[in-house]
């Protein structure tokens, strides 16, 4: 008979021998307990870059990207700058810009969430988030077409009007921070009617 084996041996030796199993090559438990799911929006991934001001060509591929359209390259038609312009407003043209920005006061507001319930899948909602949105977008195009009325840089992106959205959603009280120097020109009130 052989002699008898101790206990603590034992234990022993099965930590050196895990020790040992974890040490070759090739075995690695990083995604052991872990799985990939593709199962929707990534909100891990949200796109928070502020985007206010875009050149011609950005805002283009922008509106094209939010509509979901393909488009393809085509000649423009080709304008032709007036060199004699000064630069300056003359009475008259300050009185039109200053008419033309009171009678459209109201139509500057911000975008509005699409009405949603329980039965609202995410896609669903994705989509009339876009869509609202892009008319949205389309209605400021659309106002800054018009002689004399010039828009401030405002927020482009999508994912921070959603932001702005749930926050409003959510909450009893909405505070606006506004610049003390002239607190009516930065107060939004179309925020307090939302």
């Amino acid at each position: 008979m052989g002699k008898k084996k101790d206990a603590n041996t034992a234990i022993g030796r099965s930590i050196i021998k895990s020790r040992q199993r974890k040490s070759r090559p090739g075995h690695t438990n990083s995604w052991h307990h872990t799985s990939d799911l593709d199962d929707g929006y990534d909100w891990n991934r949200i796109n928070l870059n502020s985007v206010t001001e875009q050149n011609s060509l950005d805002e283009f591929l922008t509106t094209a990207e939010l509509a979901g359209t393909q488009f393809t390259a085509e000649k423009l038609n080709i304008t032709v700058i007036n060199d004699n312009y000064s630069g300056l407003p003359s009475i008259e043209e300050e009185e039109a810009i200053h008419k033309a920005q009171e009678d459209n006061k109201e139509l500057l507001g911000i975008p509005r969430r699409p009405q949603w319930d329980s039965d609202t899948t995410a896609t669903e909602l994705e989509m009339k988030e876009r869509e609202s949105f892009m008319s949205w977008r389309r209605q400021l195009a659309s106002l800054e077409e018009k002689d004399h009325v010039v828009l401030t840089p405002f927020e482009r992106n999508l994912e921070f009007w959603r932001q702005l959205w749930r926050v409003i959603e959510r909450s009893d009280v909405v505070v606006q921070i506004v610049d003390a120097r002239n607190p009516l020109l930065f107060r939004c009130e179309d925020m307090e009617n939302m």
